[in-house]
């Protein structure tokens, strides 16, 4: 059973119950009253009667008396009075209904005959010559006490349906926003995250619901996440696959060449820098997965660091390999202190100048600057190499994203460089802004804040 049914029952017997008894504990009151107002009437008459007689049977001797009693006694009989006279214990005149017996003296009681509710009292009257009881029907209090009792059951009865009717709406109404957070969790159980539950309102159910629905807000964020990370890793696992398996099948099929070829000196020579060139690949990619992975997992080690001297000695271990390709680095390093990961630092610069070597042609220029601009250490490397689109900038930080793959595999690229690049300056809280135009060159600026 819902705890709204339980709720609904449980308060409807509760209302039900107390509301019953106090109506029937009203009947009884008033039946109780009505009572009591008929017998106080039952004994003003009686004083009355009995004062009436007192003052007529002063003038009248024994047979006159007799008279008088039997006067008395007829008088009132219409009047569905009945009366009784002892004269010294000795019965002179009864009206009474035969089965009644009169109660003693200076007592009354209410007695029942042929199903009729007669209430007596019993005086001593005339100076104490004469036992006086008064007997009187009043059935109608029985007559009055049903009727009140079914004008209040039907009362009970009307009050009672009335009272469900009005519980189950209100129940209903309050039990509503709970409803529907139900429903919402329901929805959510399901797997549609993005159902939410009904929030208007201030009172406890619309807080709940406030609550509810930022944990669902967080859940679907972490959802979201979840499986955009577990996107990218089945991204990069598939591109891992595909890279080494190229290097790979290259190195057996060179290798099988040399050893079942018949072939001269010159040609050895050009399958074994094949090798070499296709190891040195998957070397490069382990030692790039490596260093994004330690990234990860370890965080940096921060120190205070001359960024200038950084940039120019980075500048300086790349420069034979651009002098091979005719390309002309020129550094201009300010003197910046920054707090970094010195060696992490140096990566970052090493790949951006190695990235614009590979995209220059002989004769190329690369310009490396190092300078402190506002709160920030920037460090710009620019290259009038052969520039890159608006789609391939989107995806430049993507791992294993090559923009020329032709031209990679010449220059042994993983396309992991500036993957590499964008972890490494997302640990430092630092920017890596990239402009480039198709034909013209690319820049590259990233920026630490000092």
């Amino acid at each position: 059973m819902r705890f709204k049914d339980k709720t609904y029952i449980i308060t409807l017997v509760l209302f039900l119950v107390f509301l019953n008894a106090g109506i029937f504990s009203l009947a009884f009151f008033t039946n109780q009253r009505n009572t009591d107002a008929a017998e106080s009437l039952c004994f003003s008459e009686q004083a009355v009667i009995a004062d009436a007689f007192e003052e007529d049977i002063t003038y009248l001797g024994h047979n006159g008396r007799q008279l008088l009693m039997n006067s008395y006694g007829t008088h009132y009989a219409t009047k569905g009075i009945g009366l009784r006279f002892e004269y010294y214990g000795e019965l002179k005149y009864s009206s009474l209904p035969e089965g009644l017996v009169a109660p003693q003296a200076g007592y009354s009681s209410t007695q029942r005959v042929d199903g009729k509710r007669v209430f007596l009292i019993t005086e001593v009257i005339a100076d104490g010559q004469y036992y006086f009881t008064y007997a009187k029907d009043v059935s109608y209090l029985d007559e009055d006490f049903k009727t009140i009792s079914v004008v209040f059951i039907l009362t009970s009865f009307g009050a009672s349906a009335l009272l469900a009717l009005i519980l189950f709406l209100v129940l209903h109404k309050l039990y509503s926003p709970l409803s529907r957070l139900k429903n919402a969790t329901e929805e959510i159980a399901n797997g549609n995250f993005e159902s939410r539950a009904d929030d208007s309102g201030r009172d406890e159910f619309a807080l709940l619901a406030a609550d509810f629905n930022r944990m669902a807000d967080r859940i679907s964020t972490q959802m979201n996440e979840l499986e955009l990370n577990a996107e990218t890793k089945q991204s990069m696992l598939d591109n891992l696959a595909h890279e080494m398996r190229t290097p790979l099948t290259s190195i057996r099929g060179y290798a099988e060449y040399l050893l079942n070829a018949n072939i001269g000196e010159a040609e050895k020579i050009e399958a074994i820098e094949y090798i070499i060139s296709e190891s040195e690949r998957l070397k490069q990619i382990g030692e790039k997965l490596l260093d994004d992975a330690f990234i990860r997992e370890n965080g940096i080690n921060t120190e205070s660091v001359n960024l200038g001297e950084i940039t120019a000695g980075a500048a300086k271990k790349t420069h034979f390999n651009a002098a091979a390709k005719g390309i002309d680095i020129k550094v201009e390093a300010s003197s910046v202190v920054c707090k970094c990961d010195k060696l992490l630092t140096e990566m970052l610069i090493t790949n951006l100048i190695g990235n614009a070597i590979k995209a220059c042609e002989s004769g190329g220029k690369i310009y490396v600057h190092c300078y402190a601009e506002g709160s920030f250490a920037v460090i710009s490397v620019r290259d009038n190499g052969v520039g890159m689109t608006e789609e391939q900038l989107a995806r430049i930080t993507e791992p294993f994203y090559r923009i020329d793959k032709s031209r990679d595999r010449v220059t042994g690229g993983t396309g992991l460089g500036l993957a590499l690049c964008e972890r490494i300056v997302k640990a430092h809280n630092a920017t890596l802004e990239f402009e480039s135009a198709l034909g013209k060159g690319t820049t590259v600026t990233a920026r630490f804040p000092l």
